[in-house]
């Protein structure tokens, strides 16, 4: 796995072939009294989750809502996707540009629905040639929360979807070892080392470019609903940004390590 990945980080030509994202979600209930109130057995299942063990042992001084504010975010049954951000880079006179699209609206199924268009239609291009090419799927933390952060919403929704899941994500499940497919940060950043380092500590590290911090998701979710009382815009606005600072992150440490 280490060598075939790193073979893609280092090499100038392969960030052309990836496709950057990153999904911000935010809790669907704001508060555990809303959630009792409005979906108990959603309430219930979520008690006997932060009674378990992997939860509780973090939660010891802490109030409930504080916990059920910094775990559940974590969670595809009690969040809901508002924004996602995708990238790509090309050439134009020699010098690297980037392509970046903001999808972000209240309805969740609407911005799933516009991404997977994206990744249906990439996956049905990479069937139709010869060989079969798929772009490399790129970004921070993707194998454990976005992909299938995706493949979960994908299952939830699936009477609304009239296509099977984009083969592109399906393919990500059994990707072999010496194979192409998914670059994720959060283990490049590694180099083979132990340290699972937070986007913003290697961003700081690297001095790169960005227009705000990134918050913590649980901090997201608490901003977008309190912006949410008074101005809808802006709470989406601020979501939104969050996404597209983060991939724009993402895309400038791969623009830094492929020409290393």
């Amino acid at each position: 796995m280490g060598a075939q990945l790193f073979d893609d980080v280092f090499n100038p030509e392969r960030i052309h072939e990836m496709l950057f994202f990153n999904i911000k979600s935010v809790l669907i209930y704001p508060t555990l009294e809303k959630l009792e109130a409005e979906n108990k057995p959603l309430f219930d299942n979520w008690s006997y989750l932060a009674n378990s063990e992997y939860i509780s042992k973090y939660s010891q001084s802490i109030s409930q809502q504080t916990v059920y504010e910094e775990n559940a975010i974590n969670y595809s049954e009690f969040s809901k996707v508002i924004a996602i951000t995708y990238a790509t880079i090309y050439m134009e006179n020699g010098i690297r540009k980037r392509y970046m699209k903001n999808i972000v609206n209240n309805d969740e199924f609407i911005v799933l629905a516009t991404f997977m268009d994206e990744l249906y239609q990439l996956s049905t291009n990479a069937i139709q040639s010869t060989p079969n090419y798929f772009p490399i799927l790129c970004g921070y933390d993707i194998i454990m929360n976005d992909i299938p952060f995706l493949i979960k919403k994908y299952i939830f929704y699936r009477n609304k979807f009239d296509k099977k899941i984009p083969l592109i994500l399906k393919r990500t499940l059994s990707i072999k070892p010496w194979e192409s497919g998914v670059i994720d940060v959060v283990n490049v950043w590694k180099f083979n080392g132990y340290e699972k380092m937070p986007l913003m500590l290697i961003a700081n590290y690297l001095d790169l470019k960005k227009t705000i911090d990134l918050l913590p998701l649980s901090e997201v979710s608490k901003e977008y609903w309190k912006l949410l009382n008074s101005d809808t815009e802006k709470a989406l606005g601020f979501v939104s940004l969050q996404s597209a600072t983060q991939t724009n992150m993402i895309l400038q440490i791969m623009n830094i390590l492929t020409q290393l």
